[in-house]
């Protein structure tokens, strides 16, 4: 994904992270506006129970002027705390019956006179020291034994006698929701919510995502460079015939393998194991690998053997503790026809005689790199003969298991190479690595593989023995 759609992305999931807030917002909006609609509802159902009560109460009773604030105290009391005091007002708005702990009227008269002739509701809402109270007017008729002079005048301005109004406040009583509302207001926040976290959720993982791609796309180069390292399928070193596979277990290989002329009249020949099937552990083997083109480690035995401890030292300071790596590294010198090398704890490459039937196994050397920085190494030798083959493997050819747990082994890789060792090399590389997937009964690999086989030609020599005739 290219920068602009990486940031047309995030300009989407922002949009919807935004739509996701502003419906959470309005859900818990509404559930508000909800809660306290119903409260009030509730609440004025509740004082229009009370003022039922109250006016049958007033002509049951039939109290005296003197006893009508009993009568009002009475009511509040009997209401269980939800009403917060009742008072009944005349004309002129003067209080003329009220309970304790009543406070200023409310309303003005002519307001509650014009609500009423409209029909509609007189109520609104206080903050008081108790708390919110709901005040709602009503109407009310008095009994017809209440006299003016009693009662003072107690009808309502444009009113017909007899008429005055009651003011009673109740305390604001929790709204209880009818359930389509909420499940409506439910099903919105989670909505909401889900859509949230959906989108969150979405933008990590798209981090995540990026970031997976960017290491993929970091292990594809390195496998490129890696592969790019070792020499060409088709190329071989003077005097020599070389087959070799490189199969990693990953996409990245800790295995890695180099044939090469030299300057001088040779051939020199790597392979090498790092511990490991991560990006580290193949940049750990194309140092080595770069190292053994960028030394003059070919010149002599004591330049071999110090190019060796000084790569030694080198990964010793410079790679981590659980790196290290086994490695092979030889040289043929065409004009002696011999072959040094050096083994740092590698599986011991196998030379076939031409002319006979024993293996030699080529072990000298020391331990592997990486964890000895004082340890010594010593270059061994051995002569090559026209028509020898040199067999170099890692461990993954030798250690492939079957289904038992059973590993191939050497036994069985130097059976394969005897059952045609005057084959070509292709032939033989190809007839071990069959042996080994038949043997495992599967083509997944559990570990590197890297095999070459290389046929010493002899010309060169034949060549410097004609001349020196």
């Amino acid at each position: 994904m290219d920068r602009q759609s990486q940031r047309w992305f995030r300009i989407w999931v922002l949009a919807g992270a935004g739509l996701a807030i502003l419906l959470l917002a309005s859900s818990v909006i509404n559930y508000i506006v909800s809660e306290r609609a119903s409260a009030l509802f509730n609440t004025r159902h509740e004082m229009a129970r009370e003022m039922t009560a109250l006016d049958q109460l007033l002509h049951v009773q039939k109290p005296s002027a003197a006893s009508l604030s009993g009568v009002l105290e009475q009511v509040v009391r009997e209401s269980n705390g939800s009403l917060a005091w009742a008072q009944i007002l005349d004309r002129e708005g003067v209080v003329i019956a009220r309970s304790d702990a009543a406070a200023a009227p409310a309303f003005t008269v002519d307001y509650v006179a014009s609500r009423i002739r409209e029909r509609r509701p007189v109520f609104a809402v206080r903050d008081t020291r108790a708390g919110k109270v709901v005040v709602e007017a009503f109407a009310i008729r008095l009994p017809s034994y209440a006299s003016s002079a009693s009662f003072k005048t107690v009808a309502l301005k444009n009113g017909p006698p007899g008429m005055a109004f009651v003011e009673l406040a109740s305390f604001a009583n929790a709204g209880v929701l009818a359930w389509p509302v909420r499940w409506t207001l439910i099903l919105g926040v989670t909505t909401g919510c889900a859509l949230l976290v959906a989108l969150v959720v979405l933008a990590v993982r798209f981090r995540a995502h990026l970031s997976a791609r960017r290491v993929e796309r970091q292990i594809e180069i390195a496998q490129q460079v890696q592969r790019g390292l070792l020499p060409a399928a088709s190329s071989s070193p003077r005097d020599f015939k070389l087959a070799a596979e490189w199969r990693p277990a990953s996409n990245v290989s800790g295995d890695f393998y180099d044939a090469f002329d030299l300057r001088e009249q040779g051939a020199a020949f790597v392979v090498g194991d790092v511990s490991g099937k991560d990006v580290p552990a193949a940049m750990l083997a194309s140092l080595i690998q770069g190292t053994a083109h960028a030394s003059d480690w070919t010149r002599s035995a004591v330049d071999h053997n110090a190019a060796t401890e000084q790569l030694n030292r080198l990964l010793c300071e410079r790679a981590s503790q659980e790196r290290f790596a086994s490695l092979f590294w030889g040289y043929f010198d065409a004009r002696t026809g011999l072959l040094h090398y050096v083994n740092c704890g590698h599986c011991a490459p196998l030379l076939f005689r031409a002319r006979g039937q024993n293996v030699l196994q080529l072990s000298d050397g020391g331990p592997v790199l990486g964890l000895l920085p004082r340890a010594r190494f010593e270059q061994g030798v051995e002569r090559l003969e026209q028509g020898d083959l040199l067999v170099l493997y890692s461990d993954g050819v030798i250690e492939a298991a079957n289904a038992v747990g059973e590993e191939f082994g050497e036994a069985r890789l130097i059976a394969a190479v005897e059952s045609g060792v005057h084959d070509e090399p292709s032939e033989i590389r190809d007839r071990i690595l069959r042996s080994v997937r038949e043997f495992t009964g599967s083509d997944v690999l559990a570990d590197d593989q890297t095999l070459l086989a290389i046929r010493y030609t002899g010309t060169a020599v034949a060549a410097l023995d004609v001349q020196a005739a």
